[in-house]
């Protein structure tokens, strides 16, 4: 019987150092995103860039022989949901960071939660007030990886007052930060470069009838209509706004990229739009040709920012270590990181790129064209 105990004391002291071994040779890396949520085709295309680089630094060896563990947590598009994943992930899981999401209304309820931590979120969240807080000063760990709202409203604003577009017509959602952060921007730059806003509207996410709100955006005779919505929304009033007889140009956000133009279910002609990537680059040809090959999955511009984040991670891992703290004060000062999205500084004073430029594109039947390049700086 003593000899049966002493074996079993054996191996449990044998498995408990193995599995010390064991995490002491993964770094935890967290992936906070809408998997199964309203918006869950960003959610799922941040994972999946994420993934891809993590498998790729793995299979190179990992970082310092450390592989890297993805661990990914579903918000649901719910912020209940979001910050006891959160709270999840820093608390239980150790994570070194957070790959944070794009929605706003997300990390808008993190980013409190994220001060009482550590751990830095890499996110792209381009309301500012998911990195600035009211006194002008940033969240200690709240990041975005691409440019924010003001950045992005002048670049669409300015493109379409340079190419012809005068009076503009606005149609939003006043219960969502990510349109009610482009709208004001986007109105302030026409305006202010001697453009005209006719008509402006908002909707609540309960409506589903739009045309007898773009009835008198319509009659307005108006050059284009600018529609900073979620993919869902923006479908159904680009929809309606062509069954009103409407032959003007819309104006769209990051929701009108690909699959915009496959979930449309009719010619894109006359949607224009802002990117993170040109897709017609050789390089992002190839590996949206292999991600289709080996996945199935049609890589968009969410996969290159979840790309971008965890190979910046992969250089912080190997320059300071995994301890939350060193790696939030590095990622705090990325300076010159050149990604598939454009060439990355971010600037300490607001968590936020500086000079990151954007891509305009328009739709000519459901073929997305590269028209050209813009920072808003």
């Amino acid at each position: 019987m003593k000899k049966v105990l002493s074996l079993l004391l054996m191996l449990a002291m044998l498995l408990s150092v193995t599995s010390a071994f064991a995490a002491e040779e993964t770094i935890n890396l967290g992936c906070l995103q809408d998997i199964s949520g309203p918006t869950s085709s960003l959610g799922n295309m941040v994972t999946a860039g994420a993934q891809w680089a993590v498998d790729e630094i793995n299979a190179a060896g990992g970082v310092g022989g450390k592989k890297i563990n993805l661990i990914v947590y579903d918000t649901k598009g719910d912020v209940t949901e979001a910050i006891n994943a959160y709270t999840r992930a820093v608390s239980s899981d150790n994570v070194s960071a957070i790959i944070g999401p794009p929605v706003a209304n997300i990390a808008l309820a993190i980013a409190p939660e994220s001060e009482n931590n550590d751990v830095p979120i890499l996110g792209f969240a381009i309301d500012t007030k998911c990195q600035v807080k009211p006194d002008g000063t940033p969240y200690k760990n709240m990041f975005a990886f691409q440019p924010n709202a003001i950045q992005q409203a002048t670049i669409m604003a300015r493109y379409a007052m340079k190419n012809g577009f005068k009076k503009f017509g606005v149609i939003y959602n006043e219960g969502n930060a990510y349109s009610l952060s482009l709208q004001a921007p986007f109105i302030e730059t026409v305006t202010a470069d001697g453009g005209e806003v006719a008509k402006t509207v908002t909707y609540t996410a309960n409506d589903k009838d739009f045309k007898t709100l773009l009835q008198p955006i319509v009659d307005a005779e108006v050059d284009a209509i600018f529609v900073p919505n979620y993919t869902q929304e923006l479908i159904l009033i680009a929809q309606q706004a062509r069954a009103l007889g409407y032959e003007g140009s819309l104006i769209c956000g990051l929701d009108a990229c690909p699959p915009f133009n496959t979930l449309f279910g009719e010619p894109c002609d006359g949607i224009y739009f802002i990117n993170n990537v040109d897709g017609t680059e050789a390089n992002l040809q190839a590996m949206i040709a292999a991600v289709k090959e080996k996945t199935g999955v049609d890589a968009t511009n969410k996969f290159f920012l979840g790309y971008d984040v965890a190979n910046i991670l992969k250089g912080i891992f190997e320059t300071v270590g995994t301890n939350p703290v060193d790696v939030r004060a590095a990622v705090e000062n990325v300076t010159g990181y050149a990604g598939l999205t454009g060439n990355i500084t971010i600037d300490p004073a607001t968590h936020m790129p500086k000079g990151l430029e954007m891509v305009m594109f328009k739709y000519e039947d459901v073929t997305p064209i590269m028209l050209e390049r813009y920072s808003a700086d």
